[in-house]
């Protein structure tokens, strides 16, 4: 079976590095060849870390051009595939001309998303039309499956996930030993510079817990953030640290606003810390309420108050931290693990390729993430 996979970016982009390119092994071990033909590369990145926007935007025109015609050559040289499949759209912000064309000379062709992006300025209207054309569409959550069969009858859930050989726990002693004034403890957030923002609800409860506990607060991003008052230790993300970075951390969060855009995110660095086994705090948004049980994997907090009592119970307690992070262990690897859903996106593939898209998602009863008060599940 040949698949090409037109993703957003390179494999440093984290949401075709955790859509696609950790998939690749798995696809050639159920016989797909999947060729991957990126967007944009580590050049745009760089482009984006230009502090003058208008010398940013001088460097980002004829890079976008040039990387768009670059596609259109790839697109008008395809030979016919079994699948063809888009990470949103092939061409961003440009009316959905191509993916007509692609459709019309036969190619069976699905559009994926795992972020809100019909909210973005631009795409209102195009994603829309985008999923119309489409064979099938592939989604992250069911926000954005509720969304997506507003425009199309075949739609696929399949959760972004972790690879828990690559994402491990360290053994310690010290989340069983008994907690001092004097231990360090290291609250953990790794993102995207842009969602740096819904940081600043932990301020206060992070004010309060340095004057009890000798607490960090490690931000692993590309910009490092401005919070008053916070003992903060930047470590600029790299693939190679990804694992590490997090795995000698105390605790992990994850806070959001509880808007459209962050109930459609589907909650990668809340699965990364439960898959090392780390303990998390999360916003009760979006997919973070069906990967926590509260009190179980987890604590929900909503209001600053909140975050300041969870997170207190968490830096106090080094038993609840090593309990909470096996359970959370435990959840990841049943439910949201490659190892499990490698094969299942191999079949979604081979399903909607032979035109069969009913097909293109494992039964509710039999899917890893299905349970009592979890909602991921396709019909």
């Amino acid at each position: 079976m040949t698949v090409t996979y037109f993703s957003k970016s390179s494999s440093i982009g984290p949401s075709s590095r955790y859509r696609v390119f950790q998939f690749l092994p798995q696809f050639q071990a159920e016989g797909i060849d999947c060729r991957v033909e990126p967007l944009f590369g580590e050049t745009y990145f760089s482009i984006l870390e230009v502090r003058s926007r208008a010398l940013q935007t001088c460097l980002k025109i004829p890079y976008v051009l040039a990387r768009f015609l670059k596609r259109l050559g790839t697109v008008l040289m395809l030979n016919r595939q079994d699948l063809v499949v888009i990470e949103g759209p092939l061409f961003p912000y440009a009316p959905p001309v191509v993916e007509r064309v692609l459709r019309w000379l036969g190619q069976r062709v699905v559009v994926e998303m795992d972020d809100a992006i019909y909210l973005t300025h631009g795409h209102e209207a195009k994603i829309p039309a985008l999923l119309k054309i489409a064979t099938g569409v592939i989604v992250g959550n069911d926000r954005l499956a509720a969304y997506a069969r507003q425009c199309s009858s075949y739609v696929s859930v399949v959760p972004t996930v972790v690879d828990t050989d690559r994402f491990v726990p360290l053994a310690s002693q010290a989340a069983t030993s008994p907690c001092h004034a004097d231990e360090a403890i290291t609250i953990v957030w790794m993102g995207l510079a842009y969602n740096l923002k819904y940081l600043h609800v932990l301020v206060p409860a992070l004010r309060t817990l340095q004057s009890q506990y000798h607490v960090r607060l490690r931000v692993v991003c590309s910009h490092a953030p401005k919070l008053a008052g916070i003992d903060v230790e930047f470590r600029a993300w790299d693939f190679s640290r990804e694992v590490t970075d997090l795995q000698d951390a105390t605790i992990g969060v994850m806070p959001l606003e509880d808007t459209e855009w962050a109930r459609g995110k589907c909650g990668l660095k809340l699965l990364q810390y439960l898959a090392v086994g780390l303990p998390a705090v999360a916003s009760p948004v979006g997919v973070n309420s069906d990967i926590i049980v509260n009190g179980e994997n987890g604590f929900f907090a909503s209001t600053e108050d909140e975050w300041y009592e969870r997170l207190h119970a968490l830096c106090g307690r080094p038993h609840l931290r090593a309990r909470m992070g096996a359970a959370g262990r435990r959840t990841v690897e049943s439910r949201y693990s490659l190892a499990l859903w490698g094969p299942r996106l191999a079949d979604v593939y081979r399903a909607f390729a032979a035109g069969k898209p009913n097909q293109a998602t494992p039964h509710p009863a039999q899917s890893p993430v299905s349970s009592h008060r979890h909602s991921t599940r396709a019909r």
